[in-house]
């Protein structure tokens, strides 16, 4: 038996959770944004492009080579090798991205690459920075009040039980008896 008053067989049934208070949302704030951190750490190419190590390049598509994700053949990845003029020298890239070819050989297609070519990006700094500072957050805050939301429906599920019991029993819900 539990010496609780407010929950177990002794005490009523459970409280109902609220949803996200104050500190939930501060905490799913900062849990999102170490995890933007740690993407910005272990993927290759990121912190060279969102502190600005990429320009945005009209590149021509010279190759296209459709290819699977190594050690999975039903994920298809695509690698395009890249060509676009600096100033009067010509540079190369290549870049992987997952799916069909989407671009044919000849095509022109906009992207952000490193003055090397180490780094292709599809979208500018500033997008990619949004993403991790405010999306990844907010993906964050959404699954916790998800979770919470599922917590409150299964504890008003109880209550709901309780009462139904009670009302077969006869005993109108209310205060337990002192």
């Amino acid at each position: 038996m539990t010496t609780d008053p407010g929950t177990g067989l002794d005490g009523g049934a459970p409280e109902v959770p609220g949803l996200l208070s104050p500190r939930d949302v501060l905490l799913g704030i900062v849990v999102g944004l170490v995890l933007a951190a740690a993407l910005v750490v272990v993927t290759p190419g990121a912190r060279t492009h969102l502190l600005g190590g990429t320009d945005l390049r009209e590149t021509t598509v010279v190759a296209v080579r459709p290819g699977a994700v190594p050690g999975d053949v039903d994920k298809p990845r695509t690698t395009y090798d890249l060509t676009w003029s600096a100033g009067a020298d010509d540079r190369t890239a290549t870049f992987r991205r997952s799916g069909d070819p989407d671009h044919a050989v000849g095509d022109t297609w906009d992207l952000w690459v490193s003055p090397d070519g180490s780094v292709v990006e599809t979208t500018s700094p500033l997008t990619t920075w949004l993403w991790l500072g405010i999306g990844l957050p907010l993906f964050i805050l959404l699954i916790g009040l998800v979770v919470r939301w599922r917590g409150r429906t299964e504890a008003r599920a109880v209550v709901r039980e309780a009462e139904r019991i009670e009302a077969r029993r006869g005993h109108a819900p209310g205060p337990p008896a002192s």
